[in-house]
């Protein structure tokens, strides 16, 4: 296995928990200026950024090297090229490597789907200081978990609100990011109607459930045919 964004606060937490994994051997830490040296591997998980992943694509498409890729923050140029690489190569792409998060996803699309409009929507999302991208990628995954529910991909997505914004319209998804002191990751979906609030939350306690979902699903992605696959597939 090669770790590329090994360096980061994921790629460091994904290493500590490898070596003492039977089933890895780290062959590679890797920053974005070491593309062209990656050895020989049977995987490789990517913690660096979107401009990083693009370049480790490139260069596991090549060599036929499926890929876990765990950075987030991609355009929607760049998200088109991974998709077109998972055509060639098995790719497990993921905002949030968590084992409970796809079960998470699934409350949600049912309670968008059982209560309807007339309940609205507000996803509140905090990570630490230094996470240079917002909202999270997690959060962007909630909203299209619910459009999907709903059916209804062109849904209103506001990022925050200031000023005077006029009423809330109906159907409207509000997504706020906030940047706070050391905090792992915590995701809440609020669902407010007529005389009530439903939430749920999602709270990561330590780096280190994001780095055995990623081990998990570098174990999982080796031999598997081409696609795209999320944690949700991964068993």
């Amino acid at each position: 296995m090669a770790i590329a964004g090994a360096a980061g606060r994921m790629g460091r937490s994904t290493i500590e928990h490898a070596v003492d994994d039977p089933r890895f051997e780290i062959v590679a830490r890797l920053e974005r200026s070491e593309a062209r040296t990656l050895p020989e591997c049977d995987v490789l998980i990517d913690f660096s950024d979107a401009a990083g992943t693009m370049e480790w694509v490139e260069v596991c498409l090549k060599r036929r090297i499926p890929m876990v890729i765990g950075a987030t923050g991609h355009e929607d140029e760049q998200a088109t090229r991974i998709l077109d690489a998972s055509k060639a190569i098995g790719i497990v792409k993921a905002a949030n490597f968590s084992v409970g998060l796809p079960a998470v996803l699934k409350i949600v699309q049912g309670l968008a789907t059982e209560l309807g409009d007339s309940y609205d929507i507000e996803i509140v999302e905090a990570h630490h200081r230094n996470k240079v991208d917002a909202p999270s990628g997690t959060a962007l995954a909630i909203v299209e978990a619910i459009q999907d529910a709903r059916n209804e991909p062109k849904t209103e997505v506001v990022h925050g609100r200031s000023g005077t914004s006029g009423v809330r319209p109906r159907r409207q998804i509000g997504v706020h990011a906030l940047r706070m002191g050391d905090v792992v990751g915590q995701h809440e979906i609020h669902f407010s109607g007529p005389g009530e609030t439903i939430s749920v939350r999602h709270t990561v306690h330590s780096r280190a459930t994001f780095a055995a979902g990623a081990l998990r699903a570098a174990a999982w992605v080796v031999g598997k045919p081409p696609g795209m696959y999320s944690m949700g597939d991964v068993r």
